[in-house]
């Protein structure tokens, strides 16, 4: 065909493309409202009754992405949506490989694996939404996400409110904003854990990562900004402050260095080494001492962190308990009467060593420190590197002292935000250059413009 012909029935190609590439509005509708219900599961009244039941909801991202290939059958999205499942199926396989050797080399540590059954579940299901919400959405994946956590967190606030009353909630609010967290009464129902973390992934993105080339993309920056630290300070997360306000500070370092490349895997690596200082520190009691002489309200993890060491050693062949553990031996400290209540750790460094072992513990801390961030930069671009790293070091200051290693939101944030970035900041694809048509392309047009340009007569 000549490139005339070429050229109009390719720019038509083009615009069919592009129109296909749009998510289907109901489509839309349906993934954001399983999102919405999904987060709703965090709200403490539904929570208590069915715990972590309700995000299977986030589920339905599979049917949405069905419908829309069903309108679209777009397989070239389809495939590049589905390259991202290797690389995050790997911890899942790290997670299974290691509990199983441990559960068959001792069965008596075998009590936890329906509990590491479900938590596994729900891991995969955080890959499977991510992915699946690129796949609808693309680079605006992480709006449609961002603004469905909005929805979820505002509807929580409504469904407390009458317990309160208006005007006392909106006193509650406005003391935690003036005091920087320090209420009562409807902002303490308020107290999210896992949707307020994530707050602070969005915050960074918002802040230090989202475009702001044109009027809207600017518009939508200040108000995700805004609306980030708005439900941060609403959740009583007042240590997410300090750090995404200091690894805001470190992207700005990254972009001042002239090989950020390198700051990020030394970073990293830094980090990976750091844990088994951070271990010995917890095990010997220097952290707990050091905390207390400068007045930290340890909230109960002095004695939390200190209960499991006759229970493992740290040592390179330490092969632990085995995924969800540690569980275990908190609920047997609660049924002979040593805590009052069924609490984890609060320190996900110690969790991961104990149950995982040595091995473990140096699998997972390689895969998201080294292997994901080499990933990033190699396979897409410096910048989403710089975001996935910015809000994995976010993470890590909640890992110290938190439980948040494995919260679903979370975990579908430290994934979902850098996979949609990864769609804006993909490099282009290679134009193909002109080439001056052959003798008998050229005699090939002439005949077709003495034909009238009749595709079906030349043919």
């Amino acid at each position: 065909m000549t490139s005339k012909v070429s050229r109009r029935y390719g720019a038509k190609s083009d615009n069919i493309q592009t129109a296909k590439n749009k998510c289907p509005l109901f489509v839309a509708f349906i993934a954001v409202a399983c999102t919405v219900l999904a987060g709703l599961g965090d709200w403490k009244v539904l929570n208590n009754a069915y715990g972590g039941l309700p995000k299977v909801v986030a589920m339905g991202t599979i049917v949405c992405a069905f419908l829309s290939f069903l309108v679209n059958a777009d397989f070239a999205r389809l495939k590049k949506a589905m390259g991202y499942f290797p690389i995050f199926l790997l911890l899942i396989a790290v997670y299974v490989f290691i509990s199983m050797i441990i559960w068959v080399t001792d069965f008596s540590k075998a009590a936890s694996i329906s509990r590491a059954g479900q938590k596994i579940f729900f891991q995969t299901v955080t890959i499977i939404y991510a992915v699946f919400m690129c796949y609808l959405f693309e680079e605006k994946a992480v709006n449609y996400l961002f603004f469905s956590m909005c929805a979820a967190n505002t509807a929580i606030m409504l469904l407390e409110m009458p317990k309160y009353g208006i005007p006392e909630s909106i006193s509650s609010v406005i003391t935690c904003i003036v005091t920087f967290g320090e209420a009562e009464g409807f902002v303490r129902a308020l107290e999210i854990h896992d949707i307020t973390f994530l707050f602070g992934q969005f915050f960074i993105y918002y802040m230090m990562f989202s475009p702001k080339n044109t009027k809207g993309e600017k518009r939508l920056r200040r108000c995700g900004v805004a609306l980030s630290l708005f439900f941060m300070l609403v959740g009583l997360k007042r240590s997410t402050l300090p750090a995404v306000l200091l690894v805001c500070f470190y992207v700005k370092l990254l972009r001042m260095t002239r090989n950020p490349r390198k700051l990020i895997l030394a970073t990293g690596t830094v980090l990976f080494l750091f844990f088994w200082v951070y271990l010995y520190l917890t095990r010997s009691g220097i952290l707990v001492a050091f905390l207390e002489s400068l007045g930290v309200d340890m909230m109960g993890r002095d004695m939390l962190w200190t209960m499991p060491n006759d229970y493992y050693e740290l040592s390179p062949l330490w092969k632990g308990l085995g995924f969800e553990g540690v569980t275990d031996l908190v609920n047997s400290w609660y049924h002979e009467g040593l805590i009052k209540r069924p609490l984890q750790l609060h320190n996900d460094i110690l969790k991961i060593f104990i149950e995982l072992g040595a091995l473990g513990f140096t699998l997972w801390a390689g895969i998201h420190y080294i292997l994901y961030p080499s990933y990033w930069m190699t396979r897409h671009n410096m910048e989403t590197g710089m975001l996935y790293m910015a809000i994995l070091a976010y993470m890590t200051a909640t890992y110290l002292t938190d439980n948040t290693a494995f919260y679903f939101w979370s975990c579908i944030g430290l994934r979902l935000i850098p996979m949609s970035y990864s769609y804006r900041n993909r490099k282009p694809e290679k134009q193909a250059q002109w080439k001056a048509p052959t003798p008998e392309e050229a005699a090939n047009e002439i005949w077709l413009i003495e034909m009238g340009g009749n595709v079906r007569n030349a043919e």
